[in-house]
């Protein structure tokens, strides 16, 4: 079998919900090929193989629509990405925006997204760096629920540093108000 080099963890949470702030109050991880992502996912995802636990929904990715909160890695250390995929803006394609932000894997700093019917604003310490004019031709209008997660390489990441060690990602609080 084939041996990872590296573990790392994912959060969902069960809780889905419509519209909203989503805040999260967080310090990211550092180190080259490390990917830190809070992010959210349509409820109605296809459970494919056991990877999504807990939503046997009807609807694949990208159709399911997914919302980047905040991506980061680490070989551009302070720059914060947040993105949208959905179907003609998957993968590489997908619809984002980043921002710089000194110090991420020093300081906490609060991610944002401020999601309505009219459009989707993310945002880092409450200055808001991208809105996405949202509408009834992208999926943005239904239930979704939050994820956490490290990620180590891949194709957003790159190659792990050979000397990578240990990195944390640590989480204050995540909170939602509608």
């Amino acid at each position: 079998g084939h041996t990872k080099q590296y573990t790392s963890a994912r959060l969902n949470s069960k809780y889905a919900f419509q519209y909203g702030r989503v805040e999260v109050r967080a310090k990211l991880p550092t180190g080259v090929g490390t990917w830190p992502a809070i992010w959210m996912l349509g409820k109605n995802i296809i459970e494919a193989g056991g990877y999504w636990t807990d939503t046997y929904g009807t609807t694949s990715w990208p159709a399911c629509g997914e919302i980047d909160i905040m991506e980061h890695r680490g070989n551009e250390q302070d720059v914060i990405k947040s993105s949208l995929h959905f179907p003609g803006n998957s993968g590489g394609d997908s619809i984002s925006s980043s921002t710089l932000v000194p110090g991420v894997s020093d300081n906490f700093n609060t991610y944002e997204v401020i999601w309505s019917e009219a459009d989707i604003r993310f945002a880092v310490n409450g200055t808001v760096f991208y809105v996405f004019p949202n509408s009834a031709a992208v999926p943005f209008n239904k239930d979704f629920f939050l994820i956490m997660n490290v990620a180590m390489g891949g194709d957003f990441a790159g190659d792990v540093d050979p000397n990578f060690v240990a990195s944390t990602m640590e989480v204050d609080y995540i909170r939602v108000y509608q």
